[in-house]
């Protein structure tokens, strides 16, 4: 009934060259749909009946289904059966989660510290001026070709490369790199050794030696900030009131770090009171993710599949271990939302938008929308849920601070 319900819906709406609007017969819409059509309305009841098996079961299942063609059978009269696979969340008991004790040491900040925040943010705001005659200094910079060189053949091309004294390009040799640049000046040529990475492609030239060769185009001064300025850039007065602020700064960052590094233990020690199994195809679903998206990381960094495949093969252990550890983690901190209430609201979802497209410099729809289109806003929501339960474990926690 359903499926003839189905025909009678796609004959009112399809287009066919050679039949008017909504009278094209049943015979055609079954050449060119039927497979499609049957398959749909075997979905719709796969899914109502599952639905129903597991709230009669009161089954926790986890994971994806796992559905075979050849585990559904269809029978002359058009009914049909079908076997599907469920990994079921594991049964054990929550144990008490609050009070739980974890050291931490109190946040302290040195005068060192403080120092070197400041001059680092004086090497953040200084402005490049062009050096002319006096050429590229110690703590200068550079706008150069780099060409990497194999025998007589040219490896690898980049223009616009910015060079500095500091920050010696991979491979190239230290001491006669830094000679050849400091000094240098507007339209010269510098040849220096080097020897090729061991992640370098083609994979052959690996260690070999050769040469970088930088054309510079343009050498720069590094105009720093002066105090003032900093005080200006700061909001303060005087050195006292940019230390102090500078202080503060660091103190809140080294607090965050302390109370992440707080929820993170309390997590572990969540981890190590519960003896949980994990379902077997659970766990294989979970390593091949990671395989997976490893595979694809690596491959979009410029290895080839059988690099990324090999190594992938050196970590194959690890992959089980983070799986088990990662998925414990979770049912652990879905079982302590559920008895403390704590849920994802709307808010919180938009709340956190508004931090991403902060931090990428986007607009919100553009956040919403990426989201929406690849299937993630369950993810963000399980993200979000993750840091109210540490944040939880964390206020209810005795730390004893060292």
């Amino acid at each position: 009934t359903e499926l003839d319900s189905n025909f009678a819906n796609v004959a009112k709406t399809v287009k066919m060259k050679g039949f008017r609007p909504g009278k094209v017969p049943k015979s055609v819409i079954e050449k060119h749909h039927g497979d499609q059509l049957r398959s749909e309305t075997q979905q719709r009841f796969v899914q109502e009946g599952l639905q129903k098996a597991v709230q009669d079961g009161e089954l926790k299942p986890v994971g994806q289904p796992r559905l075979a063609q050849e585990d559904l059978v269809v029978a002359d009269d058009g009914g049909f059966t079908c076997k599907v696979g469920l990994s079921l969340r594991p049964d054990y008991t929550l144990g008490e989660y609050k009070g739980l004790a974890v050291d931490a040491p109190a946040v302290e900040v040195t005068d060192e510290e403080v120092a070197e925040a400041i001059e680092g943010l004086r090497e953040g705001q200084a402005r490049p001026e062009a050096a002319g005659e006096a050429g590229c200094q110690e703590d200068g910079m550079a706008l150069a070709k780099i060409e990497l060189v194999s025998g007589d053949k040219v490896i690898m091309e980049r223009e616009g490369v910015r060079l500095s004294a500091q920050r010696v390009p991979p491979g190239v040799h230290e001491e006669p790199y830094k000679e050849a640049l400091v000094g240098s000046k507007d339209g010269d040529v510098l040849e220096v050794g080097m020897t090729f990475p061991d992640d370098f492609q083609p994979e052959e030239l690996r260690g070999t030696e050769g040469l970088c060769r930088m054309t510079v185009a343009q050498v720069f001064d590094m105009q720093r900030p002066t105090d003032e300025d900093l005080f200006k850039l700061l909001g303060v007065e005087d050195q006292a009131a940019m230390d102090e602020r500078v202080k503060e700064d660091i103190g809140k960052h080294k607090e965050h770090q302390r109370q992440q590094q707080i929820e993170l233990n309390l997590l572990e020690k969540l981890i190590e009171m519960h003896d949980i199994e994990i379902p077997a195809r659970l766990l294989a679903d979970q390593i091949e993710n990671r395989r997976m998206g490893g595979l694809q990381q690596m491959m979009q960094a410029g290895a080839s599949e059988e690099e990324a495949q090999a190594q992938l093969a050196e970590n194959e252990s690890n992959f089980e271990a983070e799986a088990i550890h990662n998925t414990k983690a979770l049912f652990l901190l879905e079982d302590v939302a559920q008895a403390e209430g704590i849920q994802v609201q709307n808010e919180d979802i938009a709340r956190k938008f508004q931090e991403i497209a902060q931090r990428n410099q986007t607009s919100v729809e553009e956040v919403q929308k990426y989201y929406q289109e690849n299937n993630l806003i369950n993810q963000l929501a399980m993200e979000i849920l993750e840091i109210k339960v540490r944040g939880f474990l964390r206020e209810h926690a005795e730390i004893n601070e060292g």
